[in-house]
């Protein structure tokens, strides 16, 4: 896997999740994240164990709901244990299964954490996501271009489709309006979202290049991508 390059840190598998809650408010502003509930604790699958009986959640943003606006990096996870007696549903109330959670889905578990950042589930449920939220590793979190290069597990990238990319794209676009970000993901076929089909991608490595709402651009090759930017710096 090819070192990332970022203007931007983008964190794979953490979206912008929006909840219906209240927010709440501090002597400095709003809190970030202070529309998470305490007895709802909301995150993103990061590894299904079905063999160890449990499913490990990021839940960061849940976890730093009273926190003010200078929040610091740091990621929390959760490793919630079912049984038998755990209830696994859809956010319609019907019957889910092991087997429908998949990495990078926005779950509940109930009940919240206590002490101890492992616990017993009484409940799972899946949540249904937006298109944001499902496509947070790619949309751009700056006023510019996110550049993502797709790619299969074991496969070696081209050396053209890796770190001298992005400085030939951020060179291309130097003394321009426009600034572009770049990051490099695994393709997982057992994603929430299976990208391949949804995105139409033919063959591996593909580029993508993302603004803040939507997929502007598809190729396979770099040079591809050199055009589409002097093309748009023109």
């Amino acid at each position: 896997m090819p070192r990332k390059i970022f203007c931007l840190v983008t964190i794979l598998f953490m979206g912008f999740f929006v909840s219906a809650c209240g927010k709440s408010t501090g002597v400095n502003g709003e809190y970030p994240y202070g529309h998470y509930e305490d007895d709802k604790m909301i995150g993103i699958v990061w590894e299904v164990n079905e063999n160890k009986n449990n499913i490990v959640v990021d839940i960061s943003e849940w976890e730093k709901r009273d926190r003010q606006p200078d929040l610091t990096d740091e990621g929390y996870s959760y490793t919630a244990n079912f049984s038998k007696e755990t209830r696994i549903i859809h956010e319609d109330g019907t019957e889910a299964f092991i087997a429908d959670i998949k990495k990078g889905q926005k779950v509940l578990v109930s009940p919240p954490r206590g002490t101890f950042f492992e616990g017993h589930s009484d409940k799972i449920i899946l949540l249904e996501m937006s298109y944001e939220e499902k496509y947070s590793q790619f949309l751009s979190h700056i006023d510019g271009y996110n550049i993502v290069v797709m790619y299969e597990h074991g496969e070696n990238l081209p050396m053209e489709m890796q770190d001298s990319m992005y400085s030939n794209v951020l060179n291309i676009l130097e003394g321009t309006e426009h600034s572009a970000v770049a990051g490099w993901i695994e393709y997982n076929e057992d994603y929430v979202a299976d990208y391949k089909k949804e995105l139409g991608i033919e063959q591996f490595p593909a580029i993508l290049v993302y603004n803040q709402k939507e997929l502007l651009f598809k190729a396979y090759k770099v040079d591809d991508l050199y055009d589409f930017f002097i093309n748009l710096s023109e």
